[in-house]
């Protein structure tokens, strides 16, 4: 369907019922309300917090809303009478308008309450919606029984990922980057790495070079990285790292004429702000790069507008929160990829069961997850964790990392044609 024919749905008031994920209830009233309109955000004790902070997210974007109107159900989710108590007195002060209901949030009984609370005889334009999560759809159920499903396309909805962490009241570390670090050098990584033999090879150089930059603690744990000072001064010879490393250090103009990695070339180049970074960025984070790489790659042709890496988000009672290692946003829909070096299964495993329940938890039952990893047994590592659904996830291994662009590429095209 056309933008246009999407329009004829539009309301003057729409009846959110909020849920513990509030981008449902963001989405439906970015695209169900008329420049001018009112939210009226359905909640319970439970449901507080995220309402209230998306009355000020509602409030407070450049949309063409009015205010949104908070309507409390207190504990009463499922009682029929106090929900049309709570809700009655608003429909009431409505003397003009168009009104709907979208019960994407909120339990089954709450929707089944909140339905007969609004519909009226007096008002039959009411028009009733929910998200559909699976098809990405918004469906508009209509009082003959027929079900209008419209497809929200990505150029209907751009949600950029900052915006979805704000929804959910969550603050970034630090501002996520788009840019790309040492892209050739990091191809030149990607080529070693889809041989286990040559990553063995570029980690037994590693070690000697790690020694040299990190501080041990007493227990033998590395540390933080060692002064700027300290740093500076470190050469490591090249000797036991694979050809194609020294070669594509050379490119960069980070090796001294006997073939030693020099830090402090690497600070005359300017690549890096702080030696650390460069430090971190060989120590995996070369990898993060290369996947942001793949994406921007294919961004245009595949209606991505929004990508970063390091997305590192605090949570109370944790000690490191979590983080996104790269993400991107086609229309509303979130799809964050978990990325690591390492081939180690039980790691993998735990990275993408974290990656998983967190990205549910922000982008909802229309998120999607990758693991970008180095394993050699991709399927069988997706085949472990059965317990996720497997549309929904996805996992690239060691053969993948030359191809992935069109391997994420081809992730994305499933996704939609699993939402048909």
């Amino acid at each position: 369907m056309s933008t246009s024919e999407f329009d004829k749905h539009k309301v003057d008031h729409l009846f959110l019922l909020v849920g513990e994920n509030p981008l449902p209830n963001y989405v439906a009233a970015r695209l169900l309300l008329n420049q001018g309109g009112t939210p009226y955000l359905v909640y319970t004790t439970g449901t507080e917090k995220p309402a209230k902070h998306l009355q000020t997210i509602l409030s407070s974007e450049p949309i063409g809303l009015k205010p949104a109107q908070l309507v409390s159900l207190n504990d009463y989710e499922s009682d029929a009478y106090h929900i049309k108590e709570a809700i009655r007195p608003k429909l009431e002060a409505i003397k003009d308008g168009k009104i709907g209901l979208n019960y994407t949030g909120g339990t089954k009984a709450m929707a089944v309450h909140a339905y007969r609370a609004v519909l009226s005889k007096e008002r039959p334009e009411t028009v009733f919606s929910y998200l559909d999560p699976r098809r990405l759809e918004m469906c508009i159920d209509r009082e003959n029984g027929d079900r209008i499903r419209i497809k929200v396309k990505p150029e209907m909805l751009q949600v950029k990922l900052v915006e979805i962490f704000q929804i959910h009241d969550l603050k970034l570390n630090e501002k996520p980057t788009q840019e790309v670090q040492l892209s050739e050098l990091a191809t030149a990584f990607a080529e070693v790495f889809k041989t286990e033999q040559k990553a063995k090879q570029w980690f037994d150089w590693y070690k000697i070079f790690r020694e040299e930059v990190r501080r041990k603690k007493k227990n033998g744990d590395w540390g933080d990285w060692k002064s700027q000072t300290s740093l500076i001064d470190v050469s490591t010879l090249l000797k036991k790292a694979p050809q194609e490393i020294l070669t594509a250090f050379c490119k960069q103009k980070i090796v001294t004429s006997d073939n030693k990695l020099s830090l402090r070339e690497v600070q005359n180049q300017s690549y890096f702000t702080k030696l650390e970074h460069f430090c971190a960025w060989l120590d995996g984070l070369w990898l993060e790069h290369y996947v942001l790489q793949k994406v921007k790659n294919i961004a245009d042709r595949n209606s991505i507008k929004d990508y970063g890496l390091n997305f590192k988000v605090p949570l109370p009672g944790t000690q490191k929160g979590f983080e996104f290692d790269v993400a991107f946003t086609r229309g509303y829909q979130l799809f964050a990829m978990s990325v690591s070096t390492t081939s180690d299964r039980k790691l993998c495993k735990s990275k993408l069961f974290e990656a998983y329940l967190r990205a549910r938890q922000m982008g909802g039952d229309e998120a999607r997850v990758a693991l970008i990893c180095c394993t050699n047994e991709p399927d069988t590592l997706k085949a472990e964790v059965a317990v996720l659904d497997d549309k929904k996830i996805a996992v690239f291994g060691r053969d993948d990392l030359i191809d992935l662009s069109s391997k994420i590429e081809e992730w994305i095209k499933q996704n939609d044609k699993d939402a048909r």
